[in-house]
């Protein structure tokens, strides 16, 4: 007599999965050239059109075959990938909700990885749209990746440059289909004509994201870039979100640019101090500023994998706020050490006509040097570095120890006060994205509270710890508080990396 478990297991030696259906039909037909053409248009772009990938997100069952396929053909290294494959969550208590999805480079219209490169390493194809990554250009500064709202362009520390998916632009050439097109045993990713902003309705914008992933999702904004990939499925059920969302993992700390950040700022800040008033005082104000500074100009070049490259910078000056930075520093670097000239030589003709035009040249110039640096971060669009959080840090830093440079020069009660002031008053903005750690609703803010308390809760603990320890300090020997001042800054950098909640395509669980 049969039962409910032998006719299970008889059904299940029938069945067959996508991946043996596609593995039948290579073995029934070996030429599929044919098939393999129908997932790829069969002529160029016209105007007013770009190539971009369409996926069926029901048909993705979440294989990773594309991923395997991608990796393949283009030789990455072990640890990178061209295309991912993640999940959404949502649904209520009686019908969950899951959904996978693959993801690659969307060869946006207003592409950020592009206009946010310093040099002119990527190029936006007339006749395809694709976004291409030139890669002898690249100096590895790895703006892009933070430029790039969806986490597409990765880092290659063998090369030490950035590498992107190019859509297999090669063999599209050829009338052959990208590799994740070809491996897809479900046909869920195929090449489609994408028409351009300029030839759609503007309501079309935002499917990208509202229709099909929904508003919590968390996916960013697609009007950021105007990515093409198109998307069909069912629209989700309301309050999806990533799978990864809650996991708590702290993001690249970027030393390089920690220090870089931290020590020019300081450094600037110092000779800044040591204008007025005029004393003997000055001069040792300076030699540690004009050192401060520069060895956070050597760190900057610490964080790009090509640092012979950087010359050509004045490429991206019209689209880049990373070129006008080089460009910014460049210009004020000169200053500190001019101070530093002015005070050891001997009088000359119209010495103090120069003398007064480098002192007043310095603080105007370092704040709009230090201006480019918070729109660096500004324009990644991530909410943890808008500019009501990025300002007071950043010229918060340069304040802190311009005051604290009054104290050494004067140690009078007012500059004292003036200086508790500031580094007690730069430190509100971080306390109040603090308060957000209990919030039930989540928000970029709350996610860099919770990590902050969380993985990152030593560091912040010490941050805080040593700002009015530097006070203390600074009442005994000002030398003392300016170290333990600096320690402090460099801390609150790492965490301005570390706790950033940086929004991207779905990713795995957590």
């Amino acid at each position: 007599m049969r039962n409910l478990i032998d006719e299970l297991l008889e059904q299940q030696s029938t069945l067959q999965t996508p991946v043996a259906k596609f593995s039948e039909k290579h073995h029934s037909e070996p030429d599929l050239e044919p098939h393999y053409r129908s997932l790829i248009p069969l002529s160029k772009p016209g105007p007013g059109e770009q190539y971009a990938f369409e996926v069926s997100l029901d048909r993705c069952t979440s294989c990773k075959a594309c991923v395997s396929a991608c990796s393949s053909l283009n030789g990455l290294d072990e640890g990178e990938t061209w295309r991912d494959v993640g999940t959404l969550l949502g649904g209520s208590d009686e019908k969950k909700y899951q959904q996978t999805i693959t993801t690659a480079c969307h060869h946006c219209e207003d592409p950020g990885c592009m206009n946010g490169c310093p040099v002119g390493a990527y190029e936006k194809d007339a006749d395809t749209g694709l976004v291409r990554h030139l890669d002898d250009q690249c100096i590895g500064c790895s703006y892009c990746i933070l430029k790039c709202p969806y986490d597409v362009p990765k880092y290659s520390k063998s090369r030490g440059i950035v590498r992107k998916c190019d859509m297999c632009h090669q063999r599209l050439a050829e009338g052959e289909a990208p590799a994740c097109v070809q491996a897809c045993p479900t046909e869920a990713i195929r090449i489609v004509k994408h028409k351009t902003i300029g030839n759609r309705d503007s309501a079309e914008i935002s499917l990208f994201k509202s229709r099909i992933f929904g508003e919590t999702s968390g996916i960013p904004d697609s009007r950021i870039t105007l990515p093409t990939t198109r998307y069909i499925g069912r629209e989700t059920p309301p309050a999806v979100h990533a799978a990864d969302r809650d996991t708590l993992h702290a993001q690249h700390a970027h030393w390089p640019l920690v220090f870089m950040l931290a020590l020019t700022q300081a450094g600037l800040g110092l000779c800044g101090g040591g204008l007025y008033p005029p004393s003997q005082a000055s001069l040792p104000l300076f030699i540690v500023g004009a050192a401060l500074f520069n060895l956070g100009m050597i760190a900057a070049t610490l964080h790009l994998g090509q640092p012979l490259k950087a010359w050509r910078f004045f490429l991206g000056l019209k689209t880049s706020w990373l070129s006008r930075e080089i460009l910014a520093f460049s210009m004020v670097a000169p200053l500190p050490l001019a101070l530093i000239a002015l005070r050891l030589t001997p009088d000359f003709p119209f010495k103090d006509l120069a003398t007064t035009i480098t002192l007043l040249s310095v603080i105007p110039a370092s704040l709009g040097a230090i201006f480019t640096s918070v729109m660096i971060y500004q324009d990644t669009h991530r909410a943890s570095w808008r500019l009501g959080l990025t300002i007071p840090r950043f010229f918060g830093t340069f304040f802190s120890f311009l005051t604290l440079g009054l104290c050494i020069a004067d140690p009078s009660s007012s500059h004292i006060i003036l200086f508790a002031l500031v580094i007690f008053g730069k430190m509100i903005p971080e306390l109040f994205v603090l308060s957000d750690a209990k919030d039930k609703n989540f928000s970029a803010d709350q996610h860099s509270a919770r990590l902050q308390l969380g993985p990152l809760r030593l560091i912040t603990i010490l941050r805080f710890a040593l700002v009015p320890l530097a006070l203390i300090a600074l009442i005994i020997t000002p030398w003392a508080a300016l170290g333990i001042l600096l320690v402090s800054e460099v801390l609150e950098r790492q965490l301005f990396f570390q706790s950033c909640y940086a929004p991207k395509m779905p990713g795995h669980f957590g």
